[in-house]
């Protein structure tokens, strides 16, 4: 019996190469219609006997390409149309329509292959192709996903491309970024300070140059990145300089899967995620095997992530295993993904720049991410993630703008959220400009017309001069609900949790800046039940770029008068003639109360004690504190049974519905190790036991009060692995079911999935 049914098929399915699969799978089964792209998804018209047409359906559902990913499948019946044979139609587009836009791929084994074989005809061409693998998101202007609303229009196809691409058999069939070295992109070197332009041996120069300590900007599939030789700790010396990055740890890219772990410890899940087509920088634990220091100094970890592109593999050649390969900015700003704006603002970082004539898009910095308690967490969610896409049917069409600092933004439409990628920190005017644009392009493509604009509720935050230009009800959500909203999201938790937020600074409903709270929990609503006592902030946001503003406050929380003898009585490392006058200004501010706002911060906790143990400093990124302080714990050996690790002392107070955590005891037992000459890795390992202790101990009383034996962890202090392996352990020895972020960053990047969640839910009552 001949049936006929229009199937539509939704989710990740343009840009992995479904139509070609499609087809296959279609001529196999002797079936005959079409299938085509649209707005609205992959649209398969198909006739044949109801037994081939079952087959079909089941393969698509569950042989797929790799790289896709079905969410549904709709099937209607339809009258016999007599279709002679299967096709791959043109696209078209719906008014009105949903697709996903698929993210970029990292080469396949087939490309990688190809590129190194001389007897084929793309050898050691840089910008090689397929279904399987290449730029997308960072290409893709419009959809339904067609080369002509690519940035790869403008190269048109040669006859061995156009032959491959309508070849049924080649993996290429259908591949709209299909391209060689006779009409695809090219690349280019140009001297960033006579201007001469290389465009023969290109990538034998490169090579050349590296060797001799230069450093190049290089122009990858998401944006620029500045490369210099991992082994030459002058040339990294000279980026450092250069970029005026201090101290935050440098990305590497190293040749192969066996190089990484000539430096690092890979267990078989991170090897997974690091060959995967994402390609992330993965964090890893260094091995026995040495690097520059300057790599990231202090640090017990590596980012390090493997070639992406064929241009990056094409750099790894003679001995050449490792390359520094941190974003192409200049510190605080987005990466830069233009040739003009990479040859008007790297020239006094790169000597030289390799550009090539493919234009970017969307720009995308490198995802980033950290095995935790054996699962994935995704720290920084860019190439290869983005964008994102979650089901949730019953919202309204609506927008969230995120936060501050770590930036994403997502909106809703048509029964799904969309997840942006990392934009940055909004406090310069290039960052706002990019998140301007690449919103408008996002929810330009899905012709988004919001009703609702969730957004953070901090009195100063940049957003508001936003607001204006967009039409919707105005939602403002409380940071710290948001950050424990997208973990009962991401998990599906329905009802109310115990939610503990540790970061470093959100405002809340008090006007003071939270970060160590314990919250009752739902997505409509949140109860402070707990939190960090409150101290002062001198000179408020100054105190969270200098860890001795926060360590005076603490102390003088503390000891009150004899703040300052105590400070003044540690080591001389710490308190230089500089220092004691600060600390006494620092102090009168506290006493006189000048611009000196309250905070119940984690984050500002960990300042505090890392300058107490030497950090003294200004802090050069977010985090560096925190990170000094986990890789001085992590010094420490477990195997050293005759060292005492037991936390601190603490004190637990209940100020009317709350309970509050007093950290005078804290600070005075890490005074008196500093005095005893306690090793600061002990000493840090003691902060870090008594803050899942904390965390155990008001769980605990607040499960008793209210009934609750689920938790919620978020903010960017859980990206701390120590702190959450603890806190975790601890909780669930305890028989609490502990839920944390994953695929939504913990951080602020993470913001904006649980400021929509909350705004639609509110709406709803």
């Amino acid at each position: 019996m001949v049936i006929r049914k229009l199937i539509v098929v939704r989710g990740l399915v343009q840009g992995v190469g479904f139509r070609p699969f499609v087809y296959g799978v279609a001529k196999a089964k002797s079936l005959r219609g079409n299938v085509k792209n649209t707005n609205e998804g992959l649209i398969i018209d198909v006739e044949g006997s109801k037994e081939a047409i079952n087959e079909f359906i089941d393969i698509l559902s569950n042989n797929g390409p790799k790289n896709s990913k079905i969410n549904e499948i709709i099937q209607k019946d339809k009258s016999i149309c007599n279709y002679e044979d299967f096709k791959i139609e043109a696209s078209t587009s719906q008014k009105n329509g949903f697709t996903y836009i698929s993210p970029d791929m990292g080469t396949c084994n087939a490309c990688y292959e190809e590129l190194l074989n001389k007897d084929k005809r793309r050898y050691n061409y840089g910008f090689t192709n397929c279904t399987d693998c290449g730029p997308r998101y960072s290409v893709i202007e419009d959809i339904p996903y067609e080369r002509a609303v690519t940035t790869m229009s403008k190269f048109e196809l040669c006859s061995s491309c156009a032959s491959e691409y309508k070849d049924v058999k080649d993996r290429r069939f259908n591949a709209e970024t299909n391209c060689c070295s006779e009409c695809g992109p090219q690349l280019a070197l140009i001297n960033s300070i006579t201007g001469h332009i290389y465009e023969e041996e290109v990538i034998t120069n490169s090579i050349k140059l590296i060797k001799e300590g230069n450093i190049l900007s290089v122009k990858g599939i998401g944006g620029f990145n500045l490369v210099c030789d991992g082994n030459n700790e002058k040339a990294i010396l000279r980026l450092r300089k250069r970029k005026n990055r201090r101290t935050k740890p440098f990305a590497l890219m190293m040749k192969d899967i066996e190089t990484i772990k000539n430096y690092c410890k890979v267990s078989s899940e991170e090897e997974e995620v690091l060959k995967s087509s994402v390609r992330p920088i993965v964090i890893l634990d260094k091995s026995h095997n040495k690097l520059p220091e300057v790599i990231a100094p202090g640090n017990n970890t590596l980012g390090v992530m493997l070639p992406y592109t064929p241009l990056h593999y094409l750099l790894f050649q003679e001995g050449i295993e490792t390359l520094v390969m941190t974003s192409g900015n200049i510190n605080g700003t987005p990466i830069i993904y233009s040739n003009k704006e990479a040859i008007e603002k790297l020239s006094k970082v790169a000597d030289y720049h390799l550009i090539n004539d493919r234009e970017i898009y969307n720009s995308v910095d490198d995802s980033v991410i950290r095995f935790v308690l054996g699962k994935e967490r995704v720290i920084r969610r860019g190439r290869g993630y983005a964008p994102t896409y979650f089901n949730k049917s019953g919202f309204k069409e609506s927008i969230s703008l995120g936060a501050y600092l770590k930036n994403s933004f997502c909106f809703y439409k048509d029964e799904h959220i969309v997840f942006s990628q990392y934009i940055g920190d909004m406090d310069n005017t290039e960052t706002f400009a990019r998140y301007e644009s690449t919103m408008k392009k996002l929810t330009d493509i899905y012709n988004l017309v919001p009703k609702l604009i969730a957004y953070d509720l901090h009195p100063n935050t940049p957003f508001y001069k936003y607001l204006d230009k967009l039409p919707g009800k105005m939602i403002g959500v409380y940071h710290h609900h948001a950050h424990i909203a997208s973990v009962l999201f991401e998990n599906q938790v329905k009802g109310k949790v115990i939610g503990i937020a540790f970061d470093g600074s959100g405002y809340g409903e008090d006007g003071t800046v939270w970060g160590g709270e314990f919250l009752i929990s739902d997505f409509k609503e949140f109860k402070r039940v707990g939190y960090l006592n409150s101290v002062a902030m001198p000179g408020g946001d100054r105190a969270a770029k200098e860890p001795i503003r926060m360590a005076v406050a603490y102390l003088y929380k503390t000891y009150k008068g004899e703040a300052e003898e105590q400070l003044l009585s540690l080591s001389e490392q710490y308190i230089t003639a500089n220092r004691k006058l600060r600390i006494r200004n620092y102090l009168e501010m506290i006493e006189k109360n000048i611009n000196c706002p309250k905070t119940s911060s984690m984050g500002r906790l960990f300042d505090a004690v890392a300058y107490i143990l030497g950090f003294s400093g200004e802090i050069s990124f977010e985090g560096e504190a925190a990170i000094f302080l986990e890789n001085l714990a992590c010094s420490f050996k477990k195997a050293e049974a005759d060292v005492d690790v037991e936390g601190y002392a603490f004190c637990i107070e209940k100020q009317g519905d709350a309970y509050v955590v007093n950290t005078d005891n804290i600070i005075k037992g890490i005074i008196d190790d500093v005095k005893r000459n306690i090793r600061k890795g002990v000493i840090s390992r003691k902060l870090h036991n008594t803050i899942a202790e904390i965390t155990e101990i008001m769980c605990l009383k607040l499960s008793k009060d209210y009934g609750i034996k689920e938790v919620a962890l978020s903010g960017g202090v859980f990206q701390n692995k120590l702190l959450l392996e603890e806190v975790y352990e601890s909780l669930s020895k305890d028989g609490f079911k502990v839920y944390m972020n994953s695929q939504i960053p913990c951080n602020d990047g993470g913001i904006s999935v649980g400021q929509i969640v909350i705004a639609n839910e509110r709406e709803m009552e």
